[in-house]
């Protein structure tokens, strides 16, 4: 949601809901989105490389990876094809609980599939 800001001399800054013809999520920065897919991906990838050893774990590993290219999948291409206008992404994205840093919600963005590919590694890693 985009921060459109007012300031209120009683009580401090006031924020409004984002203009109607601003799509949602479209004041994340697209390199968020795409380390977000990205990782995703690669998640994915080491589901394949790590667990598809035999004819049925690599069918159950490939369906779910099919299944997730379609649902993180989707959505991408068809944002890819929306029409939007080119707009500044602002350095404070206004969330239901407040303001919040730019870097901050990249970072509540990016931290479960982070720490997805980080404990998958490990657990790889530890039972080798």
């Amino acid at each position: 949601m985009r921060l459109a800001s007012q300031v209120d001399s009683e009580n401090g800054p006031i924020l409004s809901a984002p203009p109607a013809e601003m799509a949602p999520f479209a004041d994340i920065p697209h390199g968020v989105w795409i380390a977000f897919l990205s990782v995703w991906g690669l998640l994915f990838g080491i589901f394949i490389f790590a667990f598809a050893t035999d004819g049925p774990a690599a069918l159950a590993v490939l369906t779910a990876t099919f299944f997730a290219i379609m649902t993180l999948g989707l959505p991408t291409v068809l944002c890819g094809y929306a029409k939007r206008a080119t707009h500044q992404c602002p350095q404070v994205i206004a969330t239901r609980n407040g303001p919040l840093p730019l870097a901050a919600a990249a970072t509540q963005i990016l931290l479960i599939p982070v720490g997805t590919v980080l404990g998958l590694t490990a657990f790889i890693v530890l039972a080798m």
